[in-house]
Order: C-alpha cells, then structure tokens, then sequence
C-alpha cells in the first residue's frame, strides 16, 4: 500500500526500463527475422537470423521507427519514421537489410502512411497529403529511380492496401466516412477506373486484407453486415463474399495466408485476449495453436517454408517478445528475449473480467488487477483506467506501471466502457454523438462498484487515462467530482470545438463524425467539453503532454492547467518536448511514470 513517499517498493524506473520487441517481418528467403526493439531507448529495427544466433541492431536513428516491410523479391527493408512524433512519417529504404538507410520521401510537412510492395518488388503504393493537408491521396513510386505517380486523389481519407497479383491493380479502403465505415475499390493503375467492391448498406469496417495468388480474390476480416468481425473470402470473378469463419460474439482480429495458399492462421479476441487458429482450407478443419502465454497478439504471418508461423505476443505478466510456431512439431518458441531491467516478471499479475451494471442496466466489462499483498484493514487503494480511442479496448498487454502500482499495493480496474471496440458494433456505437456522456456514467457505475467491495478503500479511488482516456478523466472529475480521490492524464481533450480546429487536418473530418460537427453540433459540443465545468475539479490532477502531439495538441493541455492555476486548484504539468501522442523515448517514459509514482504517493 502507498503511505509515504519514503515507503515505495523498488523504483518505477526499473519497471519502465522493461524493453519489448515488436512488429515482426521474415525476409523472402525465410533466414532474417527483422522486428522493432526499444532496447536502446527508441524503437530501432533489429536482425536476427531465423535459425538462432544473436541479434544484432540495424538502425541507429535519432527518431523511432514506426512500420517496417520487406520487399516480397529481396531483403529491401522498409520502414517509416516521423520527427517528434509529429506523425508526418517519411519513407525509408534499406538496401538489402544492410548499411545505411535512404529515404524515398523527404517532405517532413506531409504526413506518408505505408501501403504496400508490389509483386514484383519494383513499385510501392502509399497515401500522402502532399496536395491538401486535409486529403489523402494515393501513390505509386519506382523504387529504383524513386519517379512517383499520383494515381488517385480526391476528398477524404484513403489507404493503398496491397497490389493485385498482376501488379496492374490496387486494392483501395477508402475511411471518407470515418474510420468505422470504410468501402473498398479496384483501381486499375492503367486507367484510372475505381471498382467499387462490397457494396454495403450501413457501416462497415475491413481488416487484415490479403489477396490470392491467383488474382481470383481476397481473404478479409471484417464486420460487413455482421455485429462482430468474421473472416471471409470474397471472389472478384462472381462479386461474392464468403463467410469462412464466424465466432459467437468475437472478433477476428488478423489472419495471415500461408504462402503455398493451403492454410490460414487467425487471432481471435476472446474477451480482450487472442486465441490463435490454424485453418486448412481444403478441408475446412479448424485448430487452436496452444503452448504459448496468456496474452494479446496484434499480428501474425507464415514463414516462406509455410512451416511456422511468427507472430508478437504480450501479456499482463509477460513484456512483449517475437514468437514462432512450429506447425508440424506443434511447438511455441521464444525468439527474442528482450531486457526485463532485473524486474521478477515472474511476479507480475494476470486480470480476471467481471461485469458491472452501468444506469441503464447495461453490462460494462471490467479487468480487474488485485495485489498479491493482502489488503489493509482499510483496504486497498485503487486506480480505475480508462483506455483511449475511444473506439478501442482495454486489453490484457504489458503495462509497466500496472505492474508498479500492483506492486505498492494498488489494486487497479479498466473497463471497457460502452462505446469499446471488441464487444460487437451495436455497443461500439453506443457513445456516439449526443449519447456521449453515457460513457462517463458506465465510468460513475465503476466507480461506485468498486468502493463498494469490502477490499477497496472507498475514500481512496483515483481516475487515470490518456488521450480520449484522458477526456474521460476530466469528465469524471467535472461530472461527478465527489467520487475521486485523484486524477491524472495525459493529452487529454479539453473542449471538442477546439480540438476540431487544431487537431491534424486529415483528422479533423475523420474525428468529427464521431464527435459531432463543429457547426451542426455545436452545442453538443460545448456541453460535453470538461473546460466548461472545469471549477468543478476538487481533487489534485496530474498532466503530461507530448509538445509536437498532432491529434491532441498541447493548447488543451494548456487550458486545464491554466484554468486550474487561476482557480488555486491542486495541478501539476509536465511538458514533454519532441514528443507528440505518447512518449516514445526512454527518458521521457521515466520522467514521466516517475512523477506518476511520485503523485500517487503524495496523494494516494
């Protein structure tokens, strides 16, 4: 339990110091696992031969690193890299995995998302805003001689998302909408003509695109007129989508197609924790790959030899590491072992899920996290938090400070309140627009259950959240200032009409239909912006923000604490220079977990 700031356990810094590997890539020959490590402090692309042996890092970069991909001919890597976390992502080449990087793109104000490699190797297709900040617009580049065509633009949000086999044709999802309602298109490189595919009445969402061989089609993940995500194969020829697998209530999450084009393998989310299958496609035959920890899996692929399959893992009690499975053997393998900073992970607690009725009887998912310590004759204190999106899900991956905070005592709960992704559509959109506050009710209804369990220390229960998370928190404390002990985020929404008008420009339309419209809606949202009953926050609040964030921009960091300031209240900021939504470098990490530590000391 957290008494004095004297009294700590072992220092949080040794928890944040925990490294992880990420975002695997095989090389074409199978020989060169390539993956994302913070080993140095940022993430850098690192090497290691499939067949064992030590790693070695291949990037040393001033910035971290963001996606990478190897070309489907050669060990070309490539990888992405912004500057501050401004998340205007340049393109970066790697000749062969070896020596130094070259960009292909050197337009620091344009914001580059990565598509794909053509068959061939030769091409590569990608969006960029480099006509309107506010359009995404897609490109096709020669590698060789970096000559870059723009081959679709137009009004909204759009990713180039693979190639068709004959290199002739890209696969296009277009997010005009928003992020939750997307179409998809052919478009043939050669003319210019847009094929809309699937169409749909109402909203959908497409994951996890993978195109055949053959060009007679292409696997998908998605909710296309389903309330969960199934997995779907969708043939070009007859303009038909058939459905290969559907859960009960679960998303399907990725899936990978093996390169002889026999099998599958999927991730499904159950309850926030994925559960990996193997299908073969003959037969139709379905089995779950098991031998491996407790955790969440956020991708997956086949090796070249079609023999294993890789894929990164972590959990609540496991820092992320690179795996494979040996599909014959049936054998899990740890490939990576990357730093745990002389931390006993082995003490390191799993959540359960229980669920709490919110106000209208609605049943919120709850993970909920207890010290191995007995509770106090007072109980134990406790932190509720709230993830960010809001359109995502509180999972059970690594979170160091959970950990921490375990570890003095703490008991810590995150649901998953209504609006969350992984619960099916109708609950995802159960927050949208003028219902907005319903959410912060589900967080009351948390709250409430929580101080009334007998190991809880009722006078003792703090709110905690980043980004939308962050909203939630000053939402909490305006809405119902009398059931926190503390609060703390981080880049957290201020006020919606300005956010709307400073927010990235390729994000604002996007954001706005989940909001609401800064013109038709605009008194919703004032109503819903925590600066208009900012005097109501009683209780000490803890801020940090990223200075170069581009989705929430310092300024509604700055009008939390300067109306705080001016009405004496207990406040304490941390302005993160070169950072933007989160905070990428080491030392920043223990800057700012450590003044976490410290506060929930003082004040918890």
């Amino acid at each position: 339990m957290v008494e004095q700031p004297g009294s700590m356990g072992a220092d949080i810094g040794a928890y944040i110091d925990i490294r992880t590997a990420k975002s695997p890539a095989v090389s074409p020959d199978g020989e060169l696992l390539a993956y994302l490590s913070d080993e140095s402090g940022t993430h850098q692309i690192w090497l290691k031969p499939t067949a064992g042996g030590a790693p070695w890092r291949l990037t040393d970069l001033p910035e971290p690193v963001g996606a990478i991909a190897f070309s489907p001919k050669s060990r070309d890597l490539l990888f992405t890299m912004d500057c501050g976390g401004d998340e205007r992502h340049q393109l970066w080449l790697v000749p062969e995995a070896s020596g130094l990087a070259v960009p292909l793109t050197e337009d620091p104000t344009t914001l580059h998302a990565w598509g794909c490699w053509s068959p061939d190797g030769t091409r590569i297709a990608f969006a960029a805003n480099s006509r309107d900040k506010s359009q995404m617009d897609l490109f096709v580049m020669e590698v060789a001689t970096r000559e870059t065509t723009a081959v679709l633009q137009g009004v909204g949000y759009r990713e180039a998302i693979a190639f068709f086999p004959d290199g002739r044709s890209l696969l296009v999802r277009d997010a005009t909408r928003a992020m939750n309602d997307q179409d998809l298109f052919r478009l043939d490189l050669g003319t210019g003509a847009l094929e809309p595919l699937l169409p749909h009445e109402g909203r959908a969402q497409y994951r996890a695109l993978k195109t055949r061989k053959d060009g007679s089609g292409f696997f998908l993940v998605a909710d296309h007129e389903h309330a969960f995500h199934a997995l779907g194969f969708y043939a070009l020829s007859e303009k038909r989508l058939t459905w290969l697998v559907e859960r009960d209530n679960q998303d399907i999450e990725a899936v990978a197609v093996s390169p002889d084009q026999q099998r599958l393998t999927y991730v499904v989310n159950d309850e926030g924790w994925s559960r990996l299958f193997l299908r073969e496609l003959e037969t139709g035959e379905n089995r779950e790959l098991r031998g491996f920890p407790l955790g969440t899996i956020a991708s997956v692929a086949f090796t070249p030899d079609n023999a294993s399959v890789v894929f990164p893992l972590e959990g609540a009690a496991t820092p992320g590491d690179i795996w494979r499975y040996d599909l014959a053997g049936e054998k899990p393998e740890r490939l990576t072992k990357a730093s745990k900073a002389g931390v006993d992970v082995s003490s390191f607690i799993e959540p359960t899920v229980e669920r709490v009725g919110s106000f209208d009887g609605l049943q919120v998912p709850v993970f909920v996290y207890r010290p191995r310590a007995k509770a106090p004759a007072a109980g134990y204190p406790a932190v509720i938090i709230v993830h960010g999106g809001p359109e995502a899900q509180w999972t059970p991956g690594f979170r160091a400070d959970v950990q921490y905070m375990l570890a003095q005592g703490i008991m810590v709960v995150a649901p998953n309140v209504r609006g969350s992704t992984g619960y099916g559509r109708p609950y995802q959109h159960l927050d949208d627009k003028e219902r907005r506050m319903d959410s912060v009710a589900d967080l009351k209804a948390v709250r409430l259950w929580l101080g009334g369990l007998s190991e809880v220390d009722e006078s003792r229960i703090a709110v905690f959240g980043r980004s939308y998370g962050g909203f939630m928190v000053l939402a909490a404390l305006t809405e119902y200032p009398e059931l926190w002990k503390l609060g703390i985020e981080f880049y957290g929404i201020a006020n919606f009409e300005t956010l709307l008008e400073t927010t990235g420009p390729w994000r604002k339309h996007l954001r706005a239909a989940k909001y609401g419209d800064p013109v038709a809606d605009k008194d919703l949202l004032a109503r819903i912006s925590p600066i208009r009953k900012i005097d109501r926050i009683r209780v000490p609040l803890l801020m940090a923000q990223g200075l170069d964030d581009p989705r929430v921009p310092p300024g509604e960091s700055e009008m939390i604490f300067s109306a705080l300031r001016g009405l004496g209240r207990s406040v304490e900021y941390l302005r993160i220079p070169h950072e933007g939504h989160g905070f990428a470098r080491i030392e920043n990490r223990r800057t700012v977990f450590g003044a976490v530590a410290d506060f929930l000391a003082r004040h918890l």
